[in-house]
């Protein structure tokens, strides 16, 4: 008995219409290579527009309003904290008249500027102390708990954070930076966080750590070589003056590529532990791909596959 093969039919023109391309389009990939149609496979068609835009809106109203935050300085909610302390120890002491009038018109300065700070922020006068009061005590102990407090309790602003970073320090420091191989002009034009400056100072950073882990750990003079090289504690500073650098100048237009590789060196280098964990995985799943491929995908091709996919990264 003869069978008759029956040939599929389309119930609607338009059905047909919309096969065409992916017909067309699988005829001319039948005979490419394995991996071309890996690469050459189409990109998922993109539905969700509308709320792409209202995520991208939302985004864009974030920003702005997380850029028009105020920043403020810290340095005069301190010194009229301490024009508290003083003007209490000479009530208390009954020398309030011998302060000098330049004294007494400096304290009322201080207090004018906070009163009109608070007046912008439309905060109350009850608001305004624990904020003060609350930045004196980071001032004099900078850790992170008590500047995550700030944060959580006044979200609308931002304040400074610079510890180590001003001209002064530099010049206290500048022989120790010479003799590790650090040019203090160098020092000097990354502190205002301009981007030529900081890249130079970062590849001679980066320069330095080259020659340091060049030098014999064992052998003639090597101790010596490795006392005088560059140590990560100089590094790891400098590295947090830039930083605080950038945060304070908003004129900073890009983080330098070199600022960076030197950060990421110090930090973890460039196999740590996770990434190392996150490729592995990464390599697993290929495999399991891999195997489903057809069989004409030839050996060569699967190790280039591999390589782009996994080990680029």
């Amino acid at each position: 008995m003869m069978r008759v093969k029956r040939k599929r039919s389309h119930t609607s023109t338009a059905k047909t219409k919309s096969k065409q391309p992916a017909a067309a389009a699988s005829q001319q990939s039948a005979g490419a290579p394995p991996l071309q149609k890996f690469r050459d496979a189409p990109l998922p068609e993109k539905r969700f527009d509308a709320t792409d835009k209202r995520w991208t809106e939302r985004a864009n109203r974030e920003i702005v309003a997380w850029l028009r935050r105020p920043r403020l300085h810290t340095a005069i909610f301190a010194e009229a904290w301490r024009d508290k302390e003083i003007t209490s120890i000479a009530s208390k002491f009954g020398v309030s008249e011998e302060l000098s009038e330049s004294t007494k018109q400096a304290m009322a300065a201080r207090t004018r500027e906070l009163e009109d700070v608070a007046k912008k922020l439309g905060w109350s006068n009850e608001r305004l102390a624990l904020f003060q009061k609350l930045v004196v005590e980071y001032r004099r102990e900078m850790n992170i708990e008590r500047y995550v407090q700030i944060r959580r309790s006044f979200p609308e602003v931002e304040i400074q954070v610079a510890q180590f970073g001003g001209i002064d320090s530099l010049f206290a420091l500048q022989n120790d930076f010479a003799k590790q191989g650090v040019d203090p002009d160098l020092i000097a034009g990354a502190l205002d966080a301009d981007e030529p400056s900081i890249d130079r100072l970062c590849l001679c950073l980066l320069e330095l750590l080259v020659v340091r882990d060049k030098i014999p750990k064992r052998g003639p003079g090597s101790i010596e070589a490795r006392r005088k090289a560059i140590s990560d504690a100089a590094v790891n500073y400098l590295i947090s003056t830039m930083l605080e650098a950038f945060d304070w100048n908003e004129d900073t237009g890009r983080i330098p590529a070199s600022f960076v590789v030197l950060v990421r060196h110090q930090l973890c280098g460039v196999n740590p532990d996770l990434h190392t964990a996150y490729r592995s995985k990464e390599k697993r799943s290929l495999v399991a791909m891999l195997k489903r491929f057809p069989s004409d995908l030839n050996r060569w091709d699967s190790q280039r596959l591999m390589d782009e996919r996994v080990f680029v990264h």
